[in-house]
């Protein structure tokens, strides 16, 4: 009887989320695209992407980020909500892409992105000119604020025990498209215990659970 016990399955330091985690592929409803309006910045994925990394993140007061990375760099999808262990409840479902990314080269580049993160306005270049997005967090202040900060570990295989470790200060900005919905900006700055600073910029939109197809 002891001997069995020490023969029962570990439970995987990375958990399952919405049937997704390492390995398994992400497939949505291309709709929700294919309807996206002439004024949206946002650009969905064309084919099923394979989930080639996944990251958590502990917000506090029991609720948690699970983030998707595919095998196409270009997306990242988003869960909100609990530990996806004994926790398994979904608040919000995001889809990312990234629009830009950037390495700045010292302290004083650093610096000035982080001033722009913390105010009231953003202003996001695009190819078709300058596309202005208003704080979505702490909108009821006209004054700069401080970002909100958190660390996600980042796994690159489901038994993975220890983790890459990120710092992230980041910022939420939105504007309404022509649809009446929100083109989000999360404006994220990432410092890796063992990596180089890089600073994402990310256009997303909410989509409804049932847009996941499984």
């Amino acid at each position: 009887m002891f001997r069995s016990w020490f023969k029962r399955p570990q439970t995987p330091a990375t958990p399952e989320v919405l049937g997704l985690t390492i390995g398994r592929a992400i497939r949505l409803d291309t709709m929700e695209f294919r309807l996206l309006p002439h004024d949206s910045l946002f650009v969905g994925p064309e084919t099923d992407m394979m989930v080639t990394a996944q990251g958590a993140c502990d917000l506090g007061e029991q609720s948690f980020l699970h983030r998707f990375y595919p095998d196409d760099d270009r997306f990242l999808l988003q869960v909100q909500g609990g530990d996806g262990h004994e926790d398994p409840r979904v608040d919000e479902l995001m889809l990312w892409f990234f629009h830009d990314v950037q390495y700045p080269a010292g302290e004083t580049a650093w610096k000035d992105h982080l001033t722009r993160l913390r105010q009231p306005r953003f202003a996001l270049h695009t190819e078709t000119g300058t596309v202005e997005f208003e704080r979505a967090w702490f909108n009821d202040s006209p004054i700069a604020q401080d970002p909100v900060t958190y660390w996600e570990e980042v796994r690159d295989s489901r038994e993975q025990s220890e983790p890459t470790r990120i710092f992230q200060s980041a910022m939420l900005f939105a504007r309404t498209a022509t649809d009446g919905r929100d083109d989000m900006l999360l404006v994220n700055m990432e410092e890796p215990e063992h990596g180089e600073r890089a600073v994402s910029f990310m256009i997303g939109r909410s989509l409804p659970q049932h847009s996941l197809i499984t």
